[in-house]
């Protein structure tokens, strides 16, 4: 293999290291522009300019509105394929459509992905969906989904994302956690939504997925609602071992 063979090679390495690199800014925030993607990725514009262009083609990227970008469908498409992924929707969709009805609040699954809680599935009215719009990923801001994480989870302490290790008081929070089964976080500001979290555990007593409620302050009932959430992830996690028995 020649020399001028090696470096073309490194070349496209290249280039697909810094289209992931745009793409993994939109994980933080949905909405992007130019300056925004430079800024983040400290490439220049015109690559940034070319490498979208590139990726609205191929409908990885599309338009949000003038200069503004957003993760396409196509991109969307491919990565609820994704077996681990798709199996956990199967078994959760159902349960999660029934402690919707139940409660009548907005219901979510999210899973682990990169040391972040990634939104997998949002089931409620269009009111709802609209007036609370949840990211594509859960930023370290403690809430319950991220503490039924860090509470059930394996791994050395510390926040998803890599953040500082818990203080003695948050370690004692988790410890009750743990001891309820659910998280309970009050709502962040006025009009924003509490959440109601419980973990849904997989192989080898592995947390590595979440079911929630968001609920208006005015209608949140903690106990009650988190045994639900809770009765709610020991069934999936039921269903995603059967389901995995019946695989083998």
């Amino acid at each position: 293999m020649t020399v001028t063979h090696m470096d073309s090679i490194e070349s496209r390495r290249s280039v697909l290291g810094r289209v992931f690199d745009i793409l993994e800014c939109f994980g933080d925030e949905p909405d992007q522009t130019i300056s925004s993607l430079c800024a983040s990725t400290d490439l220049p514009p015109a690559t940034v300019h070319r490498l979208l262009a590139s990726l609205t083609e191929w409908e990885a990227i599309e338009r949000s509105g003038r200069g503004r970008y957003e993760l396409g469908r196509r991109l969307w498409l491919l990565g609820s394929g994704v077996p681990q992924v798709r199996r956990l929707r199967d078994v959760a969709r159902p349960r999660l459509v029934d402690l919707h009805v139940r409660t009548g609040e907005l219901t979510t699954l999210c899973f682990v992905s990169n040391q972040r809680l990634q939104v997998a599935d949002v089931i409620g009215g269009s009111a709802a969906s609209q007036q609370w719009r949840l990211p594509r990923q859960m930023r370290p801001t403690g809430l319950a989904a991220e503490l039924v994480y860090l509470a059930f989870s394996k791994l050395e302490p510390g926040r998803v994302g890599h953040g500082p290790s818990p203080s003695l008081e948050q370690r004692t929070a988790l410890h009750e956690i743990r001891r309820n089964g659910f998280a309970v976080t009050r709502a962040a500001m006025d009009g924003g939504p509490c959440w109601v979290a419980a973990p849904i555990v997989e192989n080898s007593s592995q947390v590595r997925s979440v079911v929630s409620l968001l609920v208006p302050e005015s209608r949140l009932n903690a106990a009650g609602m988190g045994r639900l959430v809770a009765e709610v992830g020991r069934s999936i996690s039921k269903g995603l071992s059967s389901d995995m028995s019946a695989a083998l």
